[in-house]
């Protein structure tokens, strides 16, 4: 049995394709104008992971920074010691001064004209010898003053300091009081001292003078 096409003899239809192609291009624009729906899925497998050698980019080298340049001391040379060579100094002698006598004055002879100055001898005063006055040791015995019978009754005792002007002759030419412990043993000592009190006077070169002197005389009772 065989079908015979009623378009096998007729011409296309260009009208009708041009229509067909617009339609699909306006579901294409419009499917991809709808936002896309994605579905997670499940994946199933067994994932094998091989290194691949990428080529990488050469470092890019560092830029070398220039340190200053700072100047230092060259380092010491080596210095050999050389020993200065120097020449002894020369003195030349002196020249002679003579001298004339003292008398005459001084001749200088090598400085020129005659110089003449008196010289004066130089008198060394020795320094004097001073001896201070002292007792009369043969006059010792009647040294102490009778004790005032007053205070001898009451049992007094004392003691006296006097100064006293030990004259040319060694005697006591003038007495003062320093300290007593009662009137009555400064008046016994004053009159028995101007009587009876020797000494030696001092002296200077060996001459006597006058001199003060302090003494101290003790009123005791025995016993």
């Amino acid at each position: 049995m065989s079908f015979t096409s009623t378009y096998a003899h007729k011409p296309p239809n260009y009208k009708g394709i041009g229509l067909a192609v617009g339609v699909h291009a306006l579901l294409f624009a419009g499917a991809m104008a709808l936002p896309a729906i994605t579905a997670e899925i499940p994946f199933e497998g067994v994932i094998t992971a091989y290194p691949i050698e990428v080529d990488k980019e050469p470092p890019t080298p560092a830029t070398k920074i220039e340190e200053p340049i700072v100047a230092t001391n060259p380092p010491p040379k080596s210095v050999t010691a050389v020993t200065p060579i120097v020449n002894p100094p020369v003195f030349n002698d002196p020249p002679a001064i003579t001298f004339a006598g003292i008398e005459d004055g001084i001749d200088i002879g090598s400085l020129g004209d005659r110089i003449t100055t008196p010289i004066a001898p130089i008198e060394i005063i020795p320094e004097p010898v001073i001896a201070d006055a002292k007792l009369n040791n043969r006059f010792s015995a009647q040294f102490q003053p009778p004790y005032p019978s007053g205070l001898l009754r009451m049992g007094e005792e004392g003691m006296i300091t006097v100064r006293v002007l030990v004259g040319t002759d060694g005697r006591a030419k003038q007495i003062e009081l320093v300290d007593s412990p009662h009137e009555g043993f400064w008046t016994a000592t004053k009159r028995h001292a101007l009587k009876k009190w020797r000494f030696e006077p001092a002296t200077k070169d060996g001459a006597p003078f006058e001199s003060w002197m302090t003494l101290k005389v003790r009123f005791q009772i025995n016993s």
